[in-house]
Order: structure tokens, then sequence, then C-alpha cells
């Protein structure tokens, strides 16, 4: 989420060689964005109520966000299978945020459905889908399923097997990543194979998205109810709980983002 919809996760990461891998660029989503050096601070909205913050590789060698509320942090350096560097230390930042009512410290992984031009695509995979190779549900609900489980890793690797498996995890839909533009149904089985990873795991995991995105995406998946969304796009702290009855996947609305002080930050519902 370096700065997602109208702001976060938008840093387009794509894959160049892509050709019918069609990365379907809006001016949604970013990831954390970079950030100024000076902390925090509530943003255009004029409200001095406690924030969340979400960060990721973009903010290694800066200011992590002063007194959050709560915080998000990004597992991966901007796509699947590469692996944020300061996630130790930005782990670290989230755990000291000063919330009592929830959890101070989520994980929020990057998702995409490249198919088989990337290296990582499966070919003969059975389990848990079986995939010929090709770029099909079965293929693209085990990359899915894979590329969260590789993120699963890297987490544990950095803060531990206990943080990793404890923490509530997101994963960041969104169209500054690659996609089958062809077929929505290929990467709606890529985002089930990613959910049902992370759900193997016992852990929360809920989806980062814009109504918008998330259609262009997936063509309105609807998942459990179990699932929680967090919404990007709001434009301000006083906006954001407006935002909390936009559920775009069918889950309870959990956080809105906006931008404030440079930063991604967020709004607990």
């Amino acid at each position: 989420m370096n700065r997602r919809t109208s702001t976060k996760m938008l840093r387009p990461l794509i894959l160049g060689a892509l050709a019918a891998a069609v990365v379907l660029a809006s001016g949604a989503p970013a990831f954390a964005s970079k950030g100024h050096k000076g902390g925090g601070g509530s943003g255009g909205g004029g409200t001095t109520a406690a924030q969340g913050y979400d960060i990721s590789y973009p903010q290694c060698g800066g200011v992590y966000p002063a007194a959050p509320a709560f915080g998000v942090v990004g597992v991966n350096g901007g796509l699947a299978y590469r692996a944020n560097t300061c996630l130790a230390s930005e782990y670290q930042w989230a755990t000291g945020s000063s919330t009592t009512t929830g959890a101070k410290a989520s994980l929020y992984a990057n998702t995409g459905n490249p198919g088989p031009v990337s290296t990582h695509w499966p070919k003969g995979q059975t389990s848990p889908m079986a995939c010929d190779g090709t770029w099909s549900a079965g293929c693209s609900y085990d990359y899915g399923w894979n590329a969260a489980q590789d993120s699963f890793a890297d987490a544990t690797a950095a803060i531990g097997a206990t943080a990793a498996g404890t923490v509530p995890w997101w994963l960041d839909v969104e169209t500054a990543n690659s996609w089958n533009s062809s077929d929505l149904s290929t990467n709606a089985a890529d985002v089930r194979g990613a959910v049902a990873y992370l759900q193997s795991r016992s852990v929360t995991v809920g989806v980062y998205s814009t109504g918008y995105q998330w259609g262009v995406i997936t063509g309105g998946l609807n998942l459990s109810s179990a699932v929680p969304d967090w919404v990007a796009g709001a434009s301000s702290a006083t906006s954001a709980p407006s935002y909390c009855s936009s559920s775009f996947s069918g889950g309870a609305v959990r956080y809105v983002q906006y931008q404030s002080g440079g930063y991604d930050a967020d709004y607990a519902c």
C-alpha cells in the first residue's frame, strides 16, 4: 500500500515484459507513500483524533509516523516474492501503537496475477488446485496461495513465527500490480487462493482495495462476511467515517485510508 487509492499503494510496480497481463493502472491506491521526515499529524480534515498509519518499503531509511493509534506494515517490497527489508523495524514501530481496543500491529501482503510470464508461475502443481501451467483458474489459485505462503515465510523470518501467526493480515488488491484483463475469474481465483492460504494459518485475513479497483480486477468477487474490508480513497480524516459502509467484497469495513501529513493514514470504523 504505498500510496493507495488516490493515495496509497500506487507505486506502479509492473512486470515490464507483461504482454497479456495488462496492468490496469488507475489513479487509485499506492503503498505507503514515502512521506516527509516530520512524523504524523492529522490531515486536511482538521480532526485531532488519534489515527493509524500504514507503512512499507518506501519508508525505509526515513522517519516513521509519530504516535500511531495502530500500524499496518507491508511485508513485501512492492511486489509478491519481494521482501520488505525494513519489515522488522517497521513492525517494532507498529507494536508501540496506542490503541487498547484493537490490534496494535497488522501486516499486509501484495497480490497479483501475472500469468505464465512470471518465473513464479506454478507448473504441474497438484495442490491445493491442479495446475497445468496455463493461465487458468486452478493455476491462478495456486499462484495466490503460493505468493501468500512466501509472504508469510518472509514475515516469519523478519518478526518471528509467533508474531506472524498471531497478527491480522491484509491482502493488497489494486490495479498497480499485474492482473489478467481478459478473464477476471482467474484474478478472483488468485485472491481466493491467497485468502485460503492465510486462513489455513489460522490468522484473521482481510482485503484492501476500492470498489472500483475490486470490480475491475475481480469482477466484484463476493468473499465471506468473515473477511473484512480496508477501503482506500477517503480525502481526509473528516470524510473517512462515511466510507465505513462502503464494503466492496461483502465483509464489514474495518479501516478507511486517507492521506495525512505525507503518510498513508487510517481510520478504524
